[in-house]
């Protein structure tokens, strides 16, 4: 806690290292790193769009490709709801992130 306090508090954190026995300072203690297997996500969140209006978000995984993610968003009751009975034009995905449903 005191080699990252010390990026906004130096003389605080000087204090802190200090009294907890470290030395020599903690400016020389080197910077945390960070874990990369807490960096990854498991699950992303995608929007599904029909004529621009958010419909629905959908759970998924950042490596889904686009056809299961139109496959998936075309299931999705809150968006057979919106489109109706109109036909589908066009889906333009975005993978992992975004689908656009066009009706017309």
């Amino acid at each position: 806690m005191a080699v990252i306090l010390s990026l906004v508090a130096p003389y605080t954190a000087e204090e802190m290292w200090e009294r907890l026995g470290h030395s020599p300072t903690v400016a020389k203690a080197g910077r945390p790193r960070a874990a990369e297997w807490l960096l990854a996500e498991d699950e992303v969140t995608c929007i599904v769009q029909v004529q621009g209006k958010v419909r629905g978000k959908l759970q998924v995984s950042p490596s889904i490709s686009a056809a299961d993610l139109e496959r998936l968003a075309l299931a999705e009751p809150s968006v057979l709801r919106a489109i109706g009975t109109s036909p589908v034009r066009k889906v333009v995905t975005r993978p992992p992130k975004v689908v656009n449903v066009v009706v017309g």
